[in-house]
């Protein structure tokens, strides 16, 4: 329950602080100055609260003088219980109830959620640790500026502190009753005892609150009708400042400061058209929205942007694929992910507002009941007609393409939502309220519905995977125990695919290392190598299952389900060298049995064949050994789907600063970095995970890693995963994330073939690298192809049996689906399909290939085939470098 209530009243305001923070830190690069700037806009958005909170004080201490003399009448006539029926009824009287007195202490109140929030923040961030500002030495630990002895001080930030508070008291409780001041004194040296021996990071932020304080309690002593005039222009003019300091610095993400520049020159120009129109022009919305039509709007616009943001964008991103949300951390089922987000959610667009609404007058709560209207219509637009396309998204948000937009996209986005608030607004206008609160019950109740259509499909989906997860793998490995093996007097086939590896970039990488081209002596580079689809799940079939596994193969076997097909594509390798004596493993084969974490039990009915699931399974372990300290990755979840959730409801004008190139506005890329660890800390202990046998067995390791799929910059000149990436290389492309991942991936494999030479097992292994696509977006090629050229161009490398030199290139037209013929060419004669008795050959090669451009969709929940469109599909023939080689197949 406390933690509940955590998430929904403190968790906003510690993602309100996180933004300054890290905004600020992108502009000054000095923790200590975005430690005040969270203060001064702290001080800022709480400036109306204090402005109610200086009403009702001055109310309560009015009404207490008005009863004053009438309390101490009754208190000197009566006794007991007398006493207190008199004092009843003369409160009635007066409409007046002791409970009310909590007004004098509401100033102080608002005070409590802030510094918990800041607290929280603040107190571990280790940005903070070891980090000086002005006589501060090292602002995550106590100040002790004034020291005696060996390892004794004095903490004077915390002391100062606090006499600022008292004199902020002082000023503001001048001619008040002794019991408001001790009240304000108490506090003071209560802030004094908690603080004392905290960071010295959060007591400058608190002692600068304090300062702030005490300047708005002078401003509230100024004995001027025009001081709120002067003031709203003064803080319209530092507005601007701020703005103009944020762009003459060009410091950070320019989207960001576009965005936040932008939400400031709004606040400032609302500010002087307020203070100049407000006492010249004035704007009743009584007749426009009464004060009952108000609360009832503003309630449903707000239980409608909860449930858009809180339940249904959620589910929609988890239900895509549910068992990326198992399992992760100490939480096995993402339903948790969705409560969390729900709660999170609930705090920014209920709790907080409900407080704020009741607050205010009925002339601000009409007001707000407008500005919930244009927001959640505004979020209806943005989510459902332009929910933006940036391709799959990780488990640690990162999209697989840039969020970005166009002027023309961005002006289409907001005019069709300034239509749709007109709309809504017309509807008030001519008190058509009766139809637009029922469109919003509607539109949530609605939502409402899709999303737990979408929960009960994550709760079976997690069943499922629950039933053939593997509990030893479950929490991660302790030690690193060998799993794959080769002889030394046997022959041995490694099939390795990288899923979205780059073969446009291995000439640059190897031309960048050439040290490389020694190291993978023996290989040979086949950069005219195209695959069947530019995603997993259709690319990944044809590297298993040769030319039978194709999109248009499998179509054509209709009387068979498509996930069995599948999964015959990726046993048909380890069944054949399993049938022929050979020591099979098989470790992370793609969607196995139709599951983003591999479901291995495919091969049950094969007890001689070893399989594995290692992604993931090394990360902790990997990280412990490296002193590597990275966020949990629930922890990423539970942050970032409340951004994604916020990204989606936006304008597309503001996303690209909401998303700040996978950061989501946090001080990291930590997010990313555990992901491509999952996969990278598997091929940096294949030398530990691979047993050497000095008999004559035969072995076929056929295997996926998804180093190369993910996203992380990764120290140069070693490519190894740091914190902070400070050395990036120098080749052309070396600022490149794709090209980080895939030249560390690279140089991972050159050492496990090193091990291999070491060990006398390199020569007689046959190892095939192969992807089973591209990078969605052209990262070398240009040409004027209607699609991404780059993402069907396959990574192939091979090396054969006693194969030597330094690495070669051969322009042969090659496709993935000539791995099997690859893999078992010269090792068993004829070799068959286990599953259809079809000889294993490149006979199809002889024609044009079909390339399914589409296909992802798939015919319905028992499907039989995959939906392809020969109007986006293509065929390509002997050199997919030359456009006029790809024809389109409606063609």
């Amino acid at each position: 329950m406390v933690s509940i209530l955590f998430t929904v009243i403190i968790y906003p305001l510690i993602q309100i602080i996180e933004f300054i923070f890290v905004f600020m830190q992108s502009i000054f690069k000095n923790p200590g100055f975005s430690v005040m700037c969270i203060s001064a806009a702290v001080t800022l958005l709480c400036l109306p609260l204090y402005a109610v909170a200086e009403k009702w004080q001055e109310l309560e201490r009015q009404t207490q003088k008005n009863l004053k003399a009438g309390i101490e009448r009754i208190k000197t006539t009566f006794k007991g219980d007398e006493q207190y029926m008199m004092l009843s009824v003369f409160y009635r009287q007066h409409h007046y109830h002791p409970i009310m007195a909590l007004r004098s202490s509401f100033g102080l109140l608002i005070q409590v959620p802030f510094f918990i929030a800041a607290y929280s923040y603040l107190s571990h961030l280790e940005i903070l640790h070891g980090a000086s500002f002005l006589f501060i030495k090292d602002m995550g630990a106590p100040d002790a500026l004034l020291k005696f002895g060996e390892g004794g001080g004095i903490n004077l930030l915390p002391i100062a502190m606090t006499l600022i508070n008292c004199i902020a008291g002082a000023v503001y409780t001048k001619g008040f009753p002794f019991k408001e001041k001790l009240q304000l004194y108490g506090m003071a040296f209560l802030f004094l005892i908690l603080l004392y021996n905290s960071p010295s990071g959060l007591v400058l932020y608190w002692t600068l609150n304090n300062v702030f304080s005490l300047l708005k309690n002078i401003y509230y002593k100024i004995k001027s009708p025009y001081k709120m005039h002067v003031f709203l222009y003064l803080l319209a003019f530092f507005i601007l400042c701020i703005v103009g300091f944020i762009n003459y610095n060009h410091r950070g993400s320019l989207s960001l400061r576009i965005a936040v520049s932008t939400v400031l020159l709004i606040c400032a120009a609302s500010l002087c058209a307020y203070t100049f129109f407000a006492k010249r022009i004035k704007i009743d919305l009584s007749g426009f929205i009464s004060k009952k039509e108000s609360f009832v709007l503003f309630i449903s616009s707000a239980v409608l942007l909860t449930v858009v943001a809180g339940l249904l964008l959620p589910t929609n991103l988890i239900v895509s694929s549910p068992q990326e949300f198992s399992y992760i951390d100490r939480y096995s089922s993402p339903l948790f992910f969705i409560g969390n987000t729900l709660t999170q959610v609930i705090g920014f667009c209920l709790f907080w507002p409900i407080c704020l609404y009741f607050l205010f007058s009925d002339k601000t709560k009409r007001v707000f009941a407008c500005i919930f209207t244009c927001t959640a219509v505004s979020a209806l637009v943005n989510a459902f007609i332009f929910p933006g396309s940036y391709g799959f998204i990780s488990t640690a948000f990162i999209f697989a393409e840039d969020v970005e937009h166009t002027a023309v996209q961005s002006a289409v986005n907001i005019s069709v939502s300034a239509l749709a608030v007109a709309i809504a607004f017309i509807l008030l206008k001519f008190r058509k309220s009766k139809i637009v609160t029922p469109l919003t019950a509607l539109a949530s109740v609605s939502i409402c519905v899709l999303s737990l259509i979408n929960t009960a499909h994550i709760a079976s989906e997690f069943k499922t995977l629950s039933s053939y997860r593997n509990k030893d793998q479950a929490g991660g490995a302790t030690s690193v125990e060998p799993i794959f093996s080769l002889s030394q007097k046997g022959k041995n086939v490694v099939v390795l695919m990288l899923d979205r590896a780059v073969s446009v970039l291995v000439p640059y990488i190897f031309e960048d290392h050439p040290e490389l081209k020694t190291r993978y002596s023996g290989f040979t580079f086949y950069p005219n190598t195209v695959t069947f689809n530019g995603y997993t799940s259709l690319g990944s079939p044809p590297i298993f299952g040769g030319y039978e596994a194709t999109p248009t193969a499998i179509n054509a076997r209709k009387e068979i389900p498509l996930l069995q097909k599948r999964n015959e594509a990726l046993m048909m390798l380890p069944c054949i060298f399993d049938a022929h004596g050979f020591n099979v493993t098989a470790s992370d084969l793609p969607y196995a049995n139709g599951n983003w974490i591999p479901d291995m039990s495919i091969f049950d009915p094969y007890p001689n064949i070893k399989t594995y699931v290692t992604d993931g399974h090394y990360t902790d372990l990997w990280c412990k050994e490296h002193d590597l300290r990275l966020p949990d990755a629930s922890d990423v979840i539970k942050r970032n789907m409340l951004w994604y959730s916020l990204l989606k409801t936006s304008p597309l004008f503001l996303r690209e600063a909401i998303y700040d190139d996978g950061a989501w506005c946090a001080l990291t890329n930590t997010k990313s970095l555990r992901k491509t660890l999952n996969g990278y800390a598997v091929l940096d202990y294949l030398p530990r995970l691979t047993s050497i046998a000095g008999d004559a067995s035969d072995n076929a390791l056929i295997m996926d890693n998804n180093t190369t799929h993910e996203g992380s910059m990764l120290q140069a000149p070693d490519y190894r995963p740091v914190l902070t990436v400070t050395k990036f290389g120098d080749g052309k492309y070396a600022r490149r994330v794709v090209y980080s991942i895939n030249i560390a991936t690279i140089m991972r494999l050159a050492d496990w073939f090193q091990y291999m030479k070491d060990n006398g097992v390199y020569d007689n292994t046959r190892i095939i690298l192969v992807s089973d696509h591209g990078p969605e977006t052209n990262v070398v090629t240009h040409n004027d192809l209607p699609f991404q050229q780059d993402q069907f161009n396959a990574f192939l490398m091979v090396k054969d049996f006693n194969a030597s030199g330094e690495i070669k290139t051969d322009n042969t037209f090659m496709s993935t689906a000539d791995v099997p013929f690859l893999a078992l060419d010269k090792l068993i004669a004829n070799p068959v399909n286990p599953f259809t008795g079809n000889p294993i050959t490149t006979d199809a090669k002889k024609e044009p290939l079909y390339i399914a451009m589409s296909g992802m969709q798939i015919s319905g929940t028992n499907a039989y085939e995959f939906l392809l469109d020969p109007k986006k599909d293509y065929y390509i023939h002997d050199n997919l470098f030359e456009p006029k080689n790809w024809v389109r197949a409606a063609e």
